[in-house]
């Protein structure tokens, strides 16, 4: 029989798989929009540098054949803090089926299997992300003049239409994480900052609220040393 100490850390080491399976079932997400009038929302909600991130991308699939996907877009930009904050672009990493196109309008565009920068882990991440689909608000998917960004506090809508050479009607239009993003004068440093967190249909990135391997092991000794004391006392 195992004993008191054993079952707690096994008790640890389990939630600890548990942990490791949020995250990677968050970071796996997908979304299929398959019906006109489909609707979810894509949210970036995140702190960095003094900074308050926190903006969303409401989608809604206003028509769909075969070859064209067309969506209404409401993009808001929450953020707050020093720095202004402004959202460059973000991007979709794997579009099914494979995208021929993408163009969007008021202020926007958007194009096909782009070079996301840095947006492979946090402010000047370690290396660039390949994205199916990039939709940026200046200059490019790489970001440009920040006045042509979305500033804090704005709502802008735009249409965003994406076209393919497999059938849309057949199975719909699936989107799936990493769900990249890029903001520009970022906190009290003022730099850019790029970020794979987002997530459709949530209240912030893959990794809110579940506990990280050190906290989990931090807890493992806790419980491990009250076990001792209650050893002792009883001896």
């Amino acid at each position: 029989m195992k004993s008191f100490a054993q079952r707690v850390l096994s008790s640890v080491v389990a939630a600890g798989a548990l942990g490791f399976g949020a995250i990677g079932s968050a970071q796996a997400a997908a979304v299929t929009f398959d019906s006109v009038g489909d609707a979810s929302t894509l949210s970036y909600v995140l702190t960095w540098d003094g900074a308050s991130l926190n903006t969303t991308f409401a989608f809604s699939l206003t028509s769909l054949t075969s070859s064209t996907a067309v969506f209404s877009v409401t993009a808001t930009n929450a953020s707050s803090g020093p720095g202004q904050n402004a959202l460059m672009s973000f991007g979709i990493d794997v579009v099914a089926p494979t995208l021929t196109g993408a163009v969007a309008n008021a202020g926007w565009d958007a194009g096909v299997d782009l070079i996301l920068p840095g947006s492979g882990g946090g402010a000047g991440g370690p290396g660039a992300n390949r994205v199916d689909l990039c939709v940026y608000s200046s200059g490019g998917c790489a970001g440009g003049a920040i006045g042509g960004g979305l500033a804090e506090g704005e709502v802008n809508v735009f249409q965003l239409t994406l076209t393919t050479a497999g059938d849309f009607s057949a199975s719909g239009v699936t989107f799936t994480s990493p769900y990249s993003a890029k903001w520009q004068d970022v906190g009290l440093s003022g730099q850019s900052y790029e970020s794979t967190a987002g997530c459709f249909d949530c209240d912030g990135g893959p990794e809110t609220g579940v506990p990280e391997p050190a906290s989990l092991a931090l807890v493992g000794l806790a419980l491990l040393g009250a076990a001792a004391a209650g050893r002792r006392r009883r001896g």
